[in-house]
């Protein structure tokens, strides 16, 4: 039985990734370390059908090269990071772990602040 992700497989998905990125204006490499984070995140998922996988790292993708630039400037002046210390290299990282948590970590946990909100009846402020 062959791989279901095989060489062309992913040279597919990773070209189409980057021209995603050509077209919105993302950085590719924020898109390519985030489909990486998705991929990953795929070994602890259960198998699903390619459809979903395709999804699932598209969408970590675009989450990761939308959150890791902001993200990323926040925890530097946050910690304050030296100046010397490269913030691509960061971003880059911080795409992989992005998508590594974006759907399962941060979509169920906004999904699950939306539902406990939603479940308590509005208060009128006085």
């Amino acid at each position: 039985m062959t791989d279901p992700v095989s060489t062309p497989a992913i040279a597919v998905t990773s070209g189409g990734i980057t021209l995603l990125g050509v077209a919105t204006g993302l950085q590719p490499e924020l898109l390519l370390a985030g489909a990486a984070g998705g991929w990953w995140a795929l070994t602890y998922a259960p198998p699903v059908k390619a459809l979903a996988r395709v999804n699932r790292i598209t969408l970590s993708s675009a989450i990761a090269a939308w959150v890791s630039p902001p993200a990323t400037a926040w925890a530097a002046g946050t910690l304050g990071l030296p100046e010397a210390i490269p913030t691509a290299g960061l971003q880059i990282l911080t795409a992989l772990g992005v998508g590594l948590i974006a759907l399962d970590v941060l979509g169920r946990g906004l999904l699950g602040l939306a539902r406990a909100r939603l479940a308590k009846p509005h208060e009128v402020e006085k």
